[in-house]
């Protein structure tokens, strides 16, 4: 029996958790410099501001109805997350963490999976103050399939199990866990519309509409298990570094400002995840939407010498690189940094002749990362990556990080 536990409408629950008075109010989280609407409550579900819609486009429905709009608090997000997968991993001895809000869990070994979910479930609330769904059945397929029920029932938790034709009948086929536009329409034109259609259906028929991954979901959805457990994430091939600019920037500096601080972050990644780039690309762009601006779009890759994970090599590498693409006249509103494929580091061919410079690099990033884990990003920094960084994406609606920095820290107490 595989378990899905998702949580409902994340961002905004982790909001309300500090904040209870948001409890039954309509609350959005807007995205990346303040955007589009990302994240929304029940509430706000129903006065009928749509999945990512613009936010200048629904403010003055936000206006009149009184919707609390905040900008996306990743550090506070990530953390809260964290600390529900710790939970989680107190019932199973195998998990996934599938994404930020989403974890499957095997519970074959329960004697009654669907209490033991609902055990899961009130810890979950009592510990972090986060709601969750737990979805059940005998693949991940089902089990996403009866979390998509549970949240729209509102009962919490619920099993699906591959005979129950009334659950599966209600899940319009788009809905199924794998499938996307594409296949959908392709599974309406020969008539099947629902999960218990597509489970029906000839394998034949299936495969030739979709090929293998489609008759893997259908087998999923008829309780064979295809898609397995990973327990143990796989190693990513790139690592990607990029944000819009809260403004348009025009000069060399502030773009190698920027690069300067994604190429920092993503060897930072790939540092902690022990694994070294042999390759670098960096790009800019403007935007594309202003269409009364000139537009330009370039980049640029190259190959390390040897496979590294240094930051300062890979920082002074991306300034170079940006040089040789930046152009004068544009007002650019990204720009990006990505390592290419990536390998494990505890093989690599190391160059001869610099051996010296690579311990000195290697003891100074050690060190860089010790400051900013024990007081925070801003403690040690690389003077490239600059100090006012008035480029930085825009979050005016940013709420406090309350479980990642001291001073920010929720304060209980009397007046």
């Amino acid at each position: 029996m595989i378990a899905l536990a998702d949580c409902n409408n994340f961002y905004v629950s982790c909001e309300r958790v500090f904040r209870p008075s948001l409890e039954k109010c309509p609350v959005i989280i807007l995205s990346n410099n303040d955007g589009c609407a990302v994240a929304r409550s029940n509430e706000a579900k129903q006065l009928g501001i749509p999945m990512g819609a613009p936010y200048y486009q629904v403010r003055n429905i936000c206006d009149r109805a009184g919707v609390a709009v905040f900008s996306s608090n990743y550090e506070l997000y990530g953390d809260m997350s964290r600390r529900i997968v710790s939970v989680l991993s107190r019932f199973s001895p195998r998990m996934e963490v599938y994404s930020i809000d989403e974890s499957f869990l095997d519970l074959g070994q329960a004697v009654n999976p669907l209490e033991l979910s609902r055990q899961i479930r009130k810890r979950v609330g009592e510990w972090t103050g986060i709601p969750i769904s737990i979805g059940l059945g005998p693949t991940k397929t089902l089990a996403k399939l009866a979390n998509r029920l549970a949240k729209q029932g509102n009962t919490g938790c619920l099993e699906v199990r591959p005979g129950d034709k009334g659950s599966l009948r209600s899940v319009a086929v788009e809905d199924v866990w794998g499938i996307g536009n594409r296949y959908a329409s392709r599974l309406r034109r020969i008539g099947i519309r629902n999960a218990l259609e597509l489970a029906e259906a000839p394998s034949v028929v299936v495969r030739k509409a979709g090929g293998v991954t489609l008759e893997r979901t259908q087998r999923e959805l008829c309780g064979w298990n295809c898609i397995n457990l990973e327990e143990v994430p796989q190693p990513r091939k790139n690592a990607c570094s990029s944000r819009s600019f809260g403004r348009p920037v025009t000069t060399l500096q502030d773009l190698e400002e920027a690069v300067a601080n994604h190429a920092v972050k993503a060897a930072n990644r790939i540092r902690r995840e022990g694994s070294l780039a042999r390759g670098l690309q960096v790009f800019v762009a403007t935007n594309r939407f202003r269409k009364d601006l000139p537009q330009y779009v370039n980049s640029r890759t190259m190959v390390f010498g040897e496979p590294t994970d240094d930051p300062i090599c890979i920082l002074s590498s991306a300034c170079r690189m940006l040089r040789g693409i930046y152009r004068n006249g544009y007002a650019y509103k990204k720009a990006g940094v990505l390592l290419l494929d990536l390998d494990q580091g505890g093989h690599q061919q190391l160059n001869l002749f610099n051996g010296g410079e690579r311990e000195k690099h290697e003891r100074l990033a050690d060190v860089m990362e010790q400051l900013t884990t024990a007081y925070g990003p801003r403690a040690a920094f690389l003077a490239a990556q600059g100090l006012e960084r008035s480029w930085s994406m825009k979050r005016s609606r940013l709420t406090s990080r309350y479980t990642t920095s001291w001073d920010e820290l929720p304060v209980a107490g009397t007046s």
